[in-house]
């Protein structure tokens, strides 16, 4: 109820203007109805602190990891019904930036999901973790502590962070939308390779930056 009372509000407030096969109202409102339940399925996520680690048991930033632990990113694409893009990703380029994602399926899906690719960027990043930073230094135990603890706060910021932002975001998100349905662009079958060539490995994310900008509006970007 709380949701729908969200959605509801959310769209009485946006308007702009798509073309005539979809009219703003209900393309505002399915994204808005996107965007809430992938909010939701990521506080789940970040609730139940099970991450992708690596050998050592240190959070690693990675689409699916060695024991099939998701992603953040990858666990709402999961929670959405395309396991076949979670696979690909995890077959094609493991360690890709969804920045850098610009064409094709995976693409299509972040536009119908009511994120933008920015705060589609800004999850992803929590799993980026500077294990060489010197307050860092201690007992193994110690250091996965901090190390899930830093994750698990980045989340937190990040799920405040797309709370916040959800009116202009939804704004951005309608006008970036091509003259499809978001039903059809987030049902996108694959035809062929998923990432472009160019999509690079996984940077450090600074998320305080980012979530500084959320708050000056900075995620309302025209094309």
């Amino acid at each position: 109820m709380t949701r729908m009372l969200l959605v509801l509000a959310i769209v009485s407030g946006c308007s702009t203007t798509l073309p005539a096969t979809q009219t703003p109202t209900n393309a505002t409102a399915e994204l808005a109805g996107r965007r809430a339940q992938i909010i939701s399925w990521l506080h789940d996520y970040r609730v139940a602190g099970v991450y992708p680690t690596d050998a050592f048991g240190r959070p690693q930033s990675v689409f699916v990891d060695d024991k099939g632990v998701r992603c953040p990113m990858a666990e709402l694409i999961h929670k959405s019904g395309r396991d076949d893009l979670v696979e690909a990703v995890k077959r094609e380029g493991n360690t890709v930036r969804l920045a850098d994602v610009h064409t094709g399926p995976l693409y299509n899906w972040m536009l119908a999901s009511g994120l933008t690719q920015e705060e589609v960027a800004l999850v992803q990043g929590a799993m980026n973790i500077d294990f060489m930073s010197p307050e860092r230094v201690g007992e193994p135990s110690f250091q996965l502590a901090v190390f899930t603890a830093e994750v698990r706060g980045k989340l937190e910021m990040a799920e405040a962070a797309l709370n916040e932002a959800t009116g202009t975001s939804l704004l951005t998100a309608v006008r970036r939308l091509p003259s499809k349905d978001p039903t059809l662009l987030a049902t996108t079958p694959i035809t062929g390779a998923v990432l472009p060539r160019t999509a690079a490995p996984a940077p450090a994310v600074a998320i305080q930056p980012m979530l500084r900008g959320l708050r000056r509006s900075a995620y309302v970007i025209g094309n």
